[in-house]
């Protein structure tokens, strides 16, 4: 085992395009009951409805033919809305004529129809291939790429997340396309008492301690041939850190009692919520242990770093047949913080469809979710105001690249903007439109 894995190589995951062709626009990702995700890029003023010369053409009868109008505007978007009859909403405020700026991130909703503020980038051109279980949009390509890259590698593997962000479903998708013959199976470290993971993990024989009735082979064997998960490995005992460290080097176990070693060939992959290298400076974690795990890692954002894909989520997880979202009710689920990922997103909408079939609804509308989400935990109604960077590539592609206008546009001088443009790593030519 220690042998192949210090030979390993494995090609870097293909980097996003995000970072260097930046375009500002909308993801649709919910209309006329329908959840999927749909991008837009806004390069000039644009009006959004059902009318069919609209520039952003939405098919739903809730909406009016020109609805609400998007421009681009300091590194955001400008969105007023038009004399509509069921109104315009930035991050579940009501939009006048005179409009608000939404920056990235913010959800708008226009009838029963719903936008985020996005870079559409990512969404054009040549993307990862979906992965079962990984459902989401662009946010996970990278996840979904390293996956790809990595799953025939032998060496161990670090997944990092906040709790309910999937991991489990990382060690299951690793497995599946690993090559692997022997099973997965999955360990939550802090699930089990601290003076038994020794024995949980490496097996144990009659007797070898009280309450040791049985002798037990351990997850390590159990797993023999195939991957074997770790979760929350912040939580394993130092003790054992050692014996584990010890296994990834010479691919062994010694069950607790007996005096021969076991010859194992197990994958792990190990996932945990908590920051490691903290750990290590204070003495709870071996950083040779984060060293031997952490040649290949994979990290997957939090959900309220891609509310776009709450409608997709929520729908997924709605089992009931003939019950539909309201688009009220996804936009305040889109505009929770989500401490508990999806995970947590799963268990709310599950109570919401019960409450919803009770009252004999045949739509989950915003009076089902209001009272299932923990107060306080709803994400400022207010975008955040756009960073430098943000501004700067937008007035870029309002001026298709032309520096003389988007130092205008910024009321900056050419030299301000051109230094701003070298400190940012920016190129103009990139907005130039071919």
């Amino acid at each position: 085992m220690a042998d192949r894995t210090l030979t390993e190589r494995v090609e870097p995951a293909p980097s996003s395009p995000a970072r260097t062709k930046r375009r500002l626009g909308v993801l649709l990702v919910f209309s006329r009951g329908v959840a999927a995700t749909v991008a837009h890029e806004i390069t000039t003023p644009t009006i959004a409805g059902r009318d069919p010369e609209a520039g952003l053409l939405v098919e739903d009868a809730s909406c009016s033919r020109e609805h609400a109008r998007l421009e681009l505007r300091e590194g955001a978007l400008w969105v007023s809305d038009l004399g509509s009859r069921n109104g315009t909403f930035v991050q579940g405020e009501r939009v006048g004529a005179t409009g608000t700026l939404a920056s990235l991130g913010s959800v708008v909703r226009m009838g029963g129809t719903l936008l985020v503020v996005a870079d559409v980038a990512p969404y054009r051109g040549e993307r990862p291939p979906a992965l079962a279980g990984l459902l989401g949009g662009a946010r996970l390509d990278e996840a979904r790429a390293r996956v790809e890259t990595i799953a025939r590698a032998q060496s161990p593997v670090l997944v990092l997340g906040e709790t309910g962000t999937g991991k489990e479903v990382i060690g299951r998708l690793l497995h599946e396309r690993s090559g692997r013959s022997g099973p997965f199976v999955g360990l939550n470290c802090a699930a089990i008492p601290r003076d038994l993971v020794d024995a949980e993990l490496f097996g144990h024989s009659r007797g070898a301690f009280s309450g040791a009735g049985a002798a037990r082979a351990g997850q390590f064997r159990t797993a023999d041939g195939g991957t074997l998960l770790l979760d929350e490995i912040g939580e394993m005992p130092p003790a054992v850190q050692a014996k584990l460290l010890r296994t990834l080097e010479t691919g062994e176990v010694r069950p607790i009692g007996e005096d021969k070693v076991v010859p194992v060939d197990v994958r792990v992959v190990a996932a945990t919520h908590r920051d490691l290298e903290q750990m290590i400076e204070a003495g709870t974690f071996r950083a040779d242990l984060l060293h031997r795990l952490a040649g290949l890692r994979l990290e997957l954002p939090p959900l309220r770093d891609r509310p776009e894909d709450i409608p997709l989520l929520a729908c997924r997880f709605l089992e009931t047949p003939g019950l539909t979202f309201t688009a009220a009710a996804l936009e305040h689920l889109m505009l929770q913080a989500w401490p508990g990922n999806v995970r947590e997103l799963r268990n709310v909408v599950v109570a919401a469809a019960a409450i919803a079939r009770q009252r004999q609804h045949s739509e989950i509308d915003l009076e089902h979710v209001q009272g299932l989400i923990s107060p306080g935990l709803t994400k400022s109604a207010k975008p955040p105001p756009p960073s430098e960077e943000d501004r700067v590539r937008a007035a870029l592609a309002a001026a298709s690249g032309d520096v003389a206008r988007a130092a205008a546009e910024l009321e900056l001088s050419r030299s301000a903007l051109y230094e701003c443009l070298r400190r940012l790593g920016i190129r103009p030519r990139e907005y130039r439109r071919r």
